[in-house]
């Protein structure tokens, strides 16, 4: 149980995410269903029946979905309210988290019968979807504000129910695309969606904003806030669905063109991964204070341009000895004058002689990690270029990244600290720094083989792209384990841009493998580059 506590601020964001995940496809599944699908004229019916079929079996999929989630996501919480504040389980059932969560979970498994049974009827659906939407509603930051609470609340009900209606339908699209192979019915689902999709980035866009102006209130937190900084990164990836989209909107215009569905079927797949990393950040979003909560808390623009400033690399370590793990049998008393405060940080924070040194080690680690993946950027670039046959073997450097963070990532577990290799699993920081290092060990093995082999169809080359997206995804919940507010926001403040490049890395790599040939020119310098940013932005990191 207290492993279970020590990783619950991770876990309650991951949950979170596939809350909002599965609510979206509700949403999404709902409208698609039952008015994208809609018989049209001049269609063939046997065509947009099956498109209507599938589309129903995935909308249940998301009810189990959400029933699944929910059902961990009230045991996680309970388990650790319980344990947290010494309360019996009859105490834990009034929480506005349990019952908010237990009538998604009852809607959800209302929907997923309805449907098995065949005993649904629109507007049943419609009234449990929008039970569910609004049980998620309870839990968000409008339910709790004191001020203009009923204006928020709208205005998370319009962003919500937008998201799901792009987001959300976006994968029932991508079905629907593959199902049928009239080419009528597919020009008539997109144009149908599009229209539909117009409207809700309209709406989204609209109420994003009117709810940025109460939750974020200046332009010095939006940049000195985790939470504006998430905002930020929201942004930034809903720029790029618009791009896509825009692309998509522009060659359904070609309406005679028998390579426009194809393409488009490609760029819908790369929407949605973005979309999904996009619910992901808001997600992190729910788990942080909104940034005009902070007005004391804030990072000041001068502490973020000292931190920002570009300074050479730090490629050597402080000795082991010099921090703070304790190693086997090394005790610290508590006058010990390499604990005691010799300096603060501009934020406040002391500073002992062992915490610059756990601090330059922290940057060491950055630094070096940096210097391979620019490295594996600029061969890349090189490889694409077409004259250095040699550095398509760029995914070794991904191998000595893996190995680096393995080994050299975390002093106070093995190999270096007295932490045994298991129980390290069981801290969420170094679980996040493990887990990526198996991530890009596997990646660099996937890839060399599709390297030697360019010509190779099917899912293996799809495994880096997917990889990079889903690495970037997840540093988006990376957690510090920090107490200083200010601090943990400078910490975001060079993770956040990262992960952002990262995701589009992912994505236009992907694009490059699934669009046709003559049109991967563009995505295939796309991610080289992003690599490039990526290690630049890691050898400038700091925490000094």
């Amino acid at each position: 149980m207290l492993k279970l506590v020590d990783i619950f601020g991770y876990l309650a964001v991951i949950l979170s995410a596939a809350t909002l995940v599965a609510q979206s496809l509700l949403l999404g599944g709902l409208v698609f269903s039952f008015w994208i699908a809609r018989p049209g004229a001049n269609l063939v019916d046997d065509s947009l029946e099956q498109v209507r079929s599938r589309s129903l079996r995935l909308f249940r999929t998301s009810a189990i979905g959400l029933v699944l989630i929910q059902l961990l996501y009230l045991y996680v919480n309970s388990t650790v309210l319980m344990a947290s504040a010494e309360i019996g389980f009859r105490e834990v059932t009034g929480a506005n988290f349990f019952i908010a969560s237990s009538i998604m979970l009852a809607c959800s498994l209302v929907i997923a019968v309805l449907i098995t049974l065949g005993r649904h009827t629109v507007w049943l659906l419609v009234l449990l979807v929008a039970g569910v939407l609004g049980a998620s509603v309870m839990t968000d930051h409008a339910a709790s504000r004191i001020e203009g609470r009923a204006l928020l609340i709208i205005l998370t009900l319009l962003h919500v129910t937008a998201t799901g209606f792009w987001i959300g339908g976006l994968p029932f699209l991508l079905m629907g695309l593959h199902v049928s192979r009239e080419r009528a019915t597919q020009w008539y689902l997109t144009q149908r969606f599009s229209q539909l999709a117009l409207i809700s980035v309209v709406v989204l866009v609209a109420s994003g904003v009117c709810m940025s102006l109460s939750y974020v209130g200046s332009w010095h937190a939006l940049i000195g806030t985790a939470y504006g900084l998430m905002l930020l990164a929201k942004v930034a990836m809903l720029a790029a669905m618009l791009a896509l989209g825009g692309i998509n909107f522009l060659m359904l215009r070609r309406h005679g063109s028998e390579e426009t569905i194809p393409r488009l079927r490609r760029l819908v797949e790369a929407e949605v991964g973005i979309g999904i990393t996009i619910v992901l950040a808001a997600a992190s979003m729910t788990a942080a204070p909104p940034a005009v909560d902070l007005p004391n808390d804030t990072v000041q623009p001068s502490h973020i341009l000292a931190r920002l400033e570009p300074k050479w690399p730090l490629l050597r370590s402080p000795d082991v000895a010099a921090l703070s793990t304790r190693m086997p049998g090394q005790h610290y008393s508590t006058d010990d004058p390499t604990r005691k405060t010799i300096a603060y940080t501009s934020e406040g924070s002391p500073l002992s002689i062992r915490s610059i040194a756990d601090r330059k080690w922290s940057e060491y680690n950055h630094h070096w990690m940096g210097l391979l993946v620019f490295g594996m950027g600029a061969l890349a670039l090189l490889a694409r270029t077409g004259h250095a046959k040699w550095a398509e073997n760029w995914p070794l450097l991904m191998i000595g990244i893996g190995i680096f963070i393995l080994f050299r990532g975390d002093p106070d577990t093995w190999p270096l600290g007295p932490k045994s290799f298991w129980a390290t699993w069981a801290d969420p920081e170094i679980f996040q720094h493990r887990a990526a290092a198996l991530l890009c060990i596997a990646f660099a093995i996937f890839e060399l083989r599709v390297r030697r082999s360019p010509s190779q169809q099917g899912v293996l080359p799809l495994i880096f792209p997917l990889l990079c997206a889903i690495g970037a995804a997840l540093l988006l919940t990376h957690s510090h384990g920090t107490t200083n507010v200010r601090e943990e926001t400078l910490a975001e403040l060079s993770h956040t841009p990262l992960a952002v490049v990262g995701v589009v890395a992912g994505w236009s790599r992907w694009l490059e493998l699934r669009l046709p040939e003559e049109d991967r020119s563009i995505p295939s310098w796309i991610w080289p580059l992003c690599f490039v940013v990526i290690g630049a932005g890691l050898l400038n990191y700091r925490e000094l």
